[in-house]
This record gives C-alpha cells, sequence and structure tokens, in this order.
C-alpha cells in the first residue's frame, strides 16, 4: 500500500487534498476501494479506504492502524557539511532510508557551497521516507555554521567525527561505540575535510576522532557508510 504523511489523524473519515490528493488521484490513480497507509508521525501506520473522490480532495475511511517496526530505538543524529552539486540530497536520500532521527546541514571552513535551501532537503526526506517504509520523517535542521554547531553538541551518549587522521591512531566505530548507545551524534565534513583548528575544537567538545578505513571517502560516501556501521553496531540490523 502507498504511504502518505499527513498532520494528524482523523476517524471515522479523512480528507486529503493539495500535493498529497494530487499524488493519489492523479498520478497513481487511485480509485474507489483502494487502500492506504497515513502515517502522523507518531510510529504507528493507519490504514485507510478511499471511499469518495472529487476535484480538490479525497475521502479515506479508517480501517485498522498498527505499529511500525521499521523506526530505529537508536537516535541518530547526522551533521553533515554542505556538498557541491545534489550530493547533499544524496546523503539525506540515503541517510534517511538508513533512519536516521535528525539531520543538521552545516559549513565549514573548506566547505564548498555555502548556502542550501532546507526545503529541498526536506522533500528529499519526505520522498525517501516514504519510499522506504518509514513510520517517522526525519527532522531536518536549519544549516548551521561551525561555531553554531559546536554550540549544540551535547547530550548524546556517543559522539564521533569521520577524520581522515584517525586512522594512524587506529581508532575505529566499535572502539568507540558499546552496542547500547540511545543516541549518537556523527559529524562528517565536506570536500575538503576539516581544518586542524577545526579537529582540535570537536575534540575539544568531546567528540571522539574515528576512522572510516584505510581509503579516503568522498564526504557523501562516508556519511552513508558510518551511519551503515553505526546502525549495525547498535544492533539494528540484527
Amino acid at each position: 500500500m502507498r504511504r502518505f504523511f499527513v498532520d494528524k489523524i482523523e476517524k471515522p473519515r479523512l480528507r486529503l487534498t493539495g500535493e498529497e490528493h494530487r499524488h493519489l488521484a492523479e498520478v497513481l490513480r487511485a480509485r474507489v476501494g483502494d487502500r492506504v497507509v497515513l502515517c502522523p508521525n507518531d510510529g504507528r501506520d493507519y490504514v485507510y479506504e478511499a471511499v469518495a473522490f472529487d476535484r480538490s480532495s479525497v475521502t479515506l475511511e479508517y480501517v485498522e492502524d498498527m505499529p511500525n517496526p521499521t523506526e530505529p530505538e537508536l537516535r541518530l543524529t547526522v551533521y553533515a557539511a554542505l556538498l557541491k552539486g545534489d550530493k547533499t540530497e544524496y546523503a539525506v536520500q540515503k541517510l534517511t532510508e538508513l533512519g536516521a532521527a535528525k539531520i543538521v546541514p552545516f559549513v565549514s571552513e573548506f566547505t564548498v557551497k555555502r548556502s542550501e535551501k532546507t526545503d529541498r532537503l526536506v522533500r528529499t526526506a519526505h520522498e525517501a521516507s516514504k519510499q522506504c517504509g518509514r513510520a517517522r520523517l526525519p527532522e531536518i535542521g536549519d544549516v548551521l555554521t561551525f561555531e553554531e554547531l559546536i554550540r549544540t553538541l551535547s547530550g548524546y551518549e556517543a559522539a564521533i567525527f569521520a577524520y581522515e587522521g584517525a586512522y594512524a591512531a587506529g581508532k575505529r566505530l566499535d572502539d568507540v561505540l558499546t552496542g547500547n548507545e540511545r543516541s549518537v551524534a556523527l559529524i562528517v565534513g565536506p570536500e575538503g575535510g576539516f581544518s586542524e583548528g577545526e579537529v582540535n575544537a570537536l575534540k575539544s567538545a568531546g567528540y571522539e576522532p574515528v576512522t572510516l578505513g584505510k581509503r579516503i571517502l568522498r564526504a557523501e560516501t562516508a556519511a552513508v557508510a558510518a551511519a551503515a556501521v553505526i546502525m549495525y553496531a547498535e544492533g539494528e540490523w540484527r
């Protein structure tokens, strides 16, 4: 069944309007009797059946609801530097699929792209959430400066940043994570990496530098690879 995110659930009937109505009626060509899943960001799936269509809305009738098992118990927040072209959108799409709870773009010293329309990133996360069957939309934060980023880094059970310089020290993700964390923050830098001053600032803020292996990964690859390893280490894929 197709999945739609809504602000709230209404029983026994609910009307879909606007873009969601257009997508259901014109793109998917749904008909009376077709069923859809509505998600109000509460971790449950609500099954509704189409009972009437008009030019501006579709009327849906409540059938049943059940818990959605796809949301991870781990709350992963990813702070990802803005990347050139559409690479930030790619990272947001994949991080959403992997189960990130929050994605916050930021600008650092070596960031090439200095601004981003976050509404594009919200749409990307929305579409990815529907595609992969999530029950909650990840939160997309406003673009931060590096100084603002440092001031927000608190309240996590584990806090790490991907850093190619950590390979020599041999510190890996599984050296930092216990597998029992409920909240983890991951920071991934831009194409040019972090400056020495930024590395020192992150360490002073309590963040552990970790290696992602022998090879230097592209920034968008690093974000996705690190998030995947964290999810596995915390038991989400077992």
